[in-house]
């Protein structure tokens, strides 16, 4: 009989479908369970595609090796590629999680440095409008934490806790606002605090970050041969409101 005259065996056009789906899903890498199990849907139609266009051939064309040949390369495939992908994935997954650890590092450097620049703001304001007062450490954290802008702050390493805190520890991503003092060879420095915990590499950083509010030296007298006596700080009084 004629080719002509002749149809193709059932399951040959499966064999080959699923074959060439068995390489697609292989080489995405992601696919591999997907292609193995195309790459044997399509070498069993093409046998049965086989043992039948045998079996009458009078009635099927001759089946072609395309879906036998595409099956073998769709289970071949997985088997070959599975060492690269392990390796491409050892370098970029850390990788990946190093860019996202200092992208979020960033962020919060971000906040930190945004509230610092509003605390500055506000105790040069203060110094300008009235030289002789010492500004109040707690009403500019107060009003900073009252801010809209701060306010508007997202945390983003703990999206749970808040942005802009005030104390000295807190979540990780979290600024936090403290007052302070230091003394050093007789000067007395008050200061707002900024800090945030940050982490890298499986290690946490420390971020930081300062507003000095009033300094104060304290000589009481000096001795005959001029060493300076120096007496104690004390906290200078908060305004009155």
């Amino acid at each position: 009989m004629s080719e002509a005259f002749l149809i193709q065996a059932p399951g040959a056009k499966a064999a080959k479908t699923c074959g060439i789906l068995a390489i697609v899903f292989a080489l995405t890498c992601v696919g591999f369970p997907v292609a193995i199990i195309l790459g044997i849907v399509a070498l069993v139609q093409q046998a049965k595609a086989k043992r039948l266009a045998k079996a009458d051939p009078q009635t099927y064309l001759p089946v072609p090796a395309t879906g036998l040949v595409t099956g073998i390369i769709g289970l071949v495939l997985p088997v070959v590629m599975l060492p690269f992908v392990g390796i491409v994935s050892a370098i970029a997954i850390p990788a990946f999680l190093g860019q996202r650890e200092r992208a979020r590092e960033i962020a919060v450097q971000a906040n930190l440095e945004a509230a610092r620049r509003q605390a500055e703001a506000t105790v040069l304001d203060i110094h300008a409008k009235t030289p002789n007062q010492t500004p109040s450490r707690d009403a500019i954290i107060q009003a900073l934490s009252r801010d809209p802008l701060i306010q508007g702050f997202k945390n983003p390493i703990t999206p749970s806790a808040p942005a802009f805190q005030r104390g000295t520890s807190g979540p990780l991503g979290t600024v936090m606002v403290y007052a302070d003092q230091e003394q050093q060879g007789g000067v007395t420095t008050w200061s707002i605090q900024f800090r945030a915990t940050v982490r890298r590499g499986g290690q946490n950083r420390t971020l930081q970050g300062e507003v000095i509010t009033h300094t104060q030296e304290h000589v009481q007298s000096h001795t005959e041969d001029g060493w300076e006596v120096v007496q104690p700080p004390t906290e200078p009084p908060a305004p009155s409101h």
